[in-house]
């Protein structure tokens, strides 16, 4: 049999093993190609993570500084790829995490403003030896992707396309300088993630902020940097525009920042603040340096104990425990050692009459900075100084702003109708006032209250005076202590908000003259504002003088019902009542009467009305004319009511039936602008003002605008003072801008405290014939610092004001880096001084600050990160003084 030849199979095994190989190329293609292409995007993730955790890494090391206490965080330093079935996948990629010698930070011509502390922080040049810490990927296809560095509060890539900052700076904020040095050694290469805690090497506990000034020359500033001179204007563009900052430059590594050194003539006041923080291993922890005095000496009455309390501290101004401080001089000699604070306490008992000096000193003294002394002198009888002993006599004698019990010990503080008061305090020594001595006030609790001063001097007359502060509600006994006495009083603090339910005190009592024959300021007048949902009886009125001799009010002038004119006057926006009486013989005509328990409107008198009515959120004026002492046989005499403490209780019916009263307590202002006559401008002054936040929360960075203008003042007038705090934190995050100018601002900035509640109070402070002061109004707004401005900011811009015609925003934003243009024309108006443009991200994104005296122009604001995430875009207009005349606010994601 013969077979054919077929080759019929031939194309299907061609086309098998063409198929094989066309999978055999694309798959490798896909290797080639597709794989280390998923694989860069992966590593540009992690990248990017990288950068936020090294933020981290920035935000802990500066919380360190601040609080002591460590903050710990991590870093990831590789990352893994994803798996695949047919493909192969190379190493994991990793990095390392090292730090790296600087060199030194220096700081020159800046002098402590304290003696003591000046004997080691004088103005010659001071250096402190810091180290940055490097993140290096080693990727497997992102080879281009940059260094992150931490140097100097500042985070940012160093690529070789140059360096891209990714955070702000916080070397000079205002008048504060902050210097955060680094130390140890460190250096992890893996692809986890890597722990890192920093510790506080200095303090132990707490940073010290001490003042210095200039020596005469501008203050300067030298740190080392990787970073352009370029990237260092735009830092610190903000300081150079609006705060200290006289020239920034860059040479052979080194950042040098001159400070203004005078200011009108006088030397510009910082707050500066040290601290050395340790990662890794290797650190070093500081050791005492120098010794300055706290609190002590002065005189001390013989047969009294004083405290004698200083502080150690090392090279950067911070406390240091456990040191030996040794004692020489008077009956103090020995030795003790500081406590957790850094502080020790020697007891001095004054034993007889004469000047003494106590040295307290550290090491062996022979230095100036390692040595304090404390003058003190010990006088007989009751004159002196110091604490304990016993023999003192404490009571608190008068306050305002609190509704209190006659004895004062106890008082009530509504912080809806203010958030601070003023209460004082008496020494005494055998009935006689003690001069010159420490009185500290204490609370019970915190948390409620604080007060300013903590401690203070009495004056000529034995008194001394503090301002309780409220930052929530709750019941505190604040105590008033000195030479082994001490007087409590307790404060209920409430918050009402003005909600129907109460009346409300108008914080505008003053002590008048009224139309009679004399020119003694006998009458007072104040206002109570309905805060109830419906109108309200003016029932009865009850006088109670601190001063028990006062006992007799008598108008002196007629009883025809008006102000002046009888003894209590009620005016409200609905109608108005009186009583009039003429119990008592004076010497040309029967007047007045003898203060008790209450007086009925629409019964009591010789002569009366009937009982005013007050509508809601209506205002009731009390006009109580006028106030003597004495008796039918002795005579009576005029009193003037300025200083003098009064509580007057309130009695009404409301619309539907229900009774109640409303004590208040003050002591009237004598600032009512009278010429004798009673016809005098008495208003009380008017606040308008507006808060501008530019807070970033990313870089915990509060800041804040306060401008306000006041009108309606009269020559009692001392100056405007803004309060900012943090309602949060208390004192530590409290400050008071003054000026003598009614119309003004005031900026604050602090690095730490974002996303927490703010309020900025505007004060009006006048000022007594006496030299007293007293504030006669006050206005708050509440905010949080998240870069968004609150409700209830006024329109203080005036007819010559330079405003906002037209603006327009453009967002750039690229390759997660925010970029935006903003482009303005303001108005032709005389009034103007510069325009500032801000995007703030409300995120964790980057804040671009600038500002110009063009009114007309652009913008760029171009931030290092934060794509993605929504910002605040700001422009601000301000005028000549300084005031924030317009504004527009607007939101953005980026991207």
């Amino acid at each position: 049999m013969t077979f054919r030849s077929d080759d019929r199979g031939v194309t299907v095994q061609v086309g098998a093993i063409l198929l094989f190989a066309t999978l055999v190329v694309a798959m490798s293609l896909y290797q080639a190609t597709a794989i280390p292409s998923q694989n860069a995007k992966v590593e540009f993730r992690h990248d990017e993570r990288v950068q936020s955790q090294m933020q981290d890494v920035r935000n802990a090391i500066l919380r360190t500084a601040a609080t002591g206490a460590g903050q710990p965080t991590s870093v990831t330093l590789g990352t893994q790829y994803p798996g695949h079935v047919l493909f192969v996948n190379p190493p994991s990629a990793s990095g390392t995490l090292r730090t790296r010698e600087s060199g030194t930070v220096e700081i020159e011509n800046l002098k402590a403003t304290d003696p003591e502390t000046a004997d080691y922080f004088d103005a010659s040049e001071h250096s402190f030896s810091t180290r940055s810490l490097v993140y290096a990927p080693d990727y497997n296809q992102y080879g281009s992707a940059p260094d992150t560095v931490y140097e100097s509060s500042v985070v940012y890539n160093r690529g070789r396309d140059g360096n891209a900052t990714l955070t702000g700076q916080q070397l000079v904020e205002g008048k504060r300088i902050t210097l955060v040095t680094l130390d140890g050694n460190l250096s992890r290469a893996q692809s986890g993630t890597v722990s890192l805690d920093p510790q506080a090497l200095s303090p132990s506990t707490v940073t010290r902020t001490i003042s210095v000034q200039s020596d005469g020359s501008d203050p300067t500033i030298r740190v080392p940097t990787a970073l352009s001179e370029e990237k260092w204007n735009r830092l610190l563009a903000e300081q150079k525009a609006n705060g200290y900052v006289e020239s920034v430059s860059v040479e052979d590594g080194i950042l040098e920042l001159t400070l203004r050194g005078e200011e009108n003539g006088s030397p510009v006041t910082y707050d500066l603040r040290m601290a050395k923080i340790g990662v890794g291993s290797g650190t070093k922890a500081t050791s005492e340096e120098y010794i300055t005095n706290v609190s002590g000496g002065g005189n001390v009455a013989v047969g009294t104990t004083t405290t004698l309390v200083a502080e150690v501290r090392d090279r950067y101004n911070n406390p240091v425990s456990g040191v030996t401080v040794n004692a020489s001089g008077g009956t103090t000699a020995g030795s003790h050692r500081t406590d957790d604070q850094g502080r020790v306490r020697f007891e001095y008992d004054a034993t007889a009459p004469g000047d003494e000096t106590v040295t307290l000193s550290i090491d062996d003294g022979s230095a100036a900075r390692e040595r304090v002394e404390f003058p003190i002198h010990a006088v007989a009888g009751g004159t002196g100084g110091g604490s304990g002993g016993g023999s003192y006599d404490v009571e608190w004698v008068a306050s305002n702003g609190l509704d209190c019990t006659p004895s004062l010990d106890e008082c009530t503080l509504d912080r809806s109708e203010r958030p601070s008061a003023t209460l004082t305090a008496n020494v005494t020594y055998d009935d006689q006032p003690v001069t010159g001595t420490n009185v500290d006030f204490g609370l019970n609790r915190t948390g409620i209250l604080s007060t300013s001063p903590t401690s203070a001097t009495t004056d000529s007359n034995g008194e001394v005076r503090t301002t309780i502060e409220a930052s929530s509600t709750g019941d505190v006994r604040l105590l008033a202590a000195s030479g082994g006495d001490a007087d409590p009083v307790l404060v209920h603090v409430v918050r009402t908000d003005g909600i129907p339910g109460r009346f409300v005190y108008g914080n505008d009592a003053i002590a008048v003259d009224g139309p009679d024959d004399g020119d003694t300021k006998g009458g007072v007048e104040f206002s109570l504002r309905n805060g109830f949902a419906q109108s309200a009886a003016i029932t009865n009125v009850e006088i109670d003088p601190a001063d028990t001799g006062i006992n007799v009010i008598a108008d002196r002038s007629g009883d025809d019902g008006s102000v002046g004119h009888s003894e209590v006057v009620v005016e409200t926006d609905h109608d108005s009542g009186y009583v009039d009486f003429s119990d008592l013989y004076f010497p040309t005509a029967r007047d007045g009467t003898y203060l008790r328990n209450s007086y009925d409107l629409d019964d009591d008198g010789r002569v009366h009305g009937h009982n005013p009515v007050v509508s809601s959120d209506g205002t009731a004026t009390f006009s109580l004319y006028e106030l003597f002492r004495g008796s039918y046989r002795n005579g009576y005499r005029n009193v003037d009511m300025a200083g003098k403490r009064v509580t007057v209780t309130v009695g009404y019916r409301l619309e539907n039936g229900t009774t109640g009263e409303k004590r208040v307590t003050f002591v009237p202002s004598g600032n009512d602008g009278n010429d004798g006559n009673g016809d005098g401008d008495a208003r009380t002054p008017r606040i308008e003002m507006r808060v501008d936040d530019l807070s970033h929360v990313d870089q915990d960075k509060v800041r804040y605008t306060t401008s306000y203008d006041v009108t309606g003042t009269n020559s009692s007038f001392e100056r405007v003072q803004v309060v900012t705090d943090d309602l949060q934190r208390g004192n530590d995050a409290k400050e008071t801008n003054a000026s003598a100018s009614k119309r003004g601002s005031a900026a604050y900035r602090l690095n730490y405290g974002s996303d927490e509640r703010w309020r900025m109070t505007v004060q009006v402070v006048y000022e007594h014939a006496d030299g007293t002061e007293y504030v006669a109004a006050e206005r708050s707004i509440t905010d949080e610092a998240d870069s968004l401005d609150p409700d209830g900011n006024d329109d203080l811009s005036t007819a010559d004001s330079a405003t906002i015609d037209s603006y327009s925003v453009d967002d750039r934003t690229k390759y997660g880096q925010p970029r935006y243009t903003l482009d303005y024309d303001l108005s032709s108006g005389s009034d103007f001084s510069r325009v500032t443009g801000a995007a703030i991200s409300r995120g964790n994104g980057d804040a671009v600050y600038d500002s110009s005296t063009d009114r007309h122009g652009t913008f760029r604001l171009d931030g290092g990160y934060g794509g993605g995430t929504k910002f605040t875009i700001k422009l601000l207009v301000y005028d000549s003084d300084g005031i924030v005349v317009d504004s527009v606010e607007r939101s953005d994601t980026a991207g």
